[in-house]
């Protein structure tokens, strides 16, 4: 597997791979109406915008995208892994590339907005609750932090 940054013609499969997420996974603690919304929110042509504002990496094994991961200054967003495969070890090495580019960058720290579904996965890997937010598209968000 490699961890390579993200390129334009790579937009549709990301989305894909981000809504097959949220129908999946996050939708055992979402409602419809959010988990709707969400995958609405990620679509191929609002990942490339996303791209000009933020680095994207995507997880690559047999040329096809099996997980991503994008940073803006010091937030992380968008941590996705397929389902098939979750617990083999991507979204750590995902989340390791996007914390050393933070470090790179300067940054003492790294946030970002975690789903009820990732809480524990965010924990395990040394991050903080800071608090819990709520927005009507979004639902229940916990702000987690780490120091690097």
């Amino acid at each position: 597997m490699e961890i390579r940054k993200f390129k334009k013609e790579d937009a549709r499969k990301v989305s894909n791979l981000i809504r097959k997420c949220f129908r999946e996974v996050n939708s055992k603690d979402y409602p419809k109406k959010v988990i709707d919304f969400m995958c609405s929110h990620f679509s191929p042509k609002k990942i490339i915008v996303n791209s000009a504002k933020r680095q994207i990496f995507v997880a690559v094994e047999k040329d096809k995208i099996i997980g991503t991961v994008s940073i803006h200054d010091n937030i992380i967003l968008t941590v996705f892994v397929n389902p098939k495969i979750h617990g083999k070890g991507i979204g750590k090495k995902l989340m390791t590339k996007v914390e050393s580019e933070a470090k790179k960058n300067g940054f003492k720290s790294v946030k970002l907005p975690s789903s009820i579904t990732a809480i524990d996965f965010y924990k395990k890997l040394g991050y903080k609750k800071v608090k819990v937010m709520y927005e009507l598209n979004f639902g229940k968000t916990i702000e987690m932090r780490k120091i690097l």
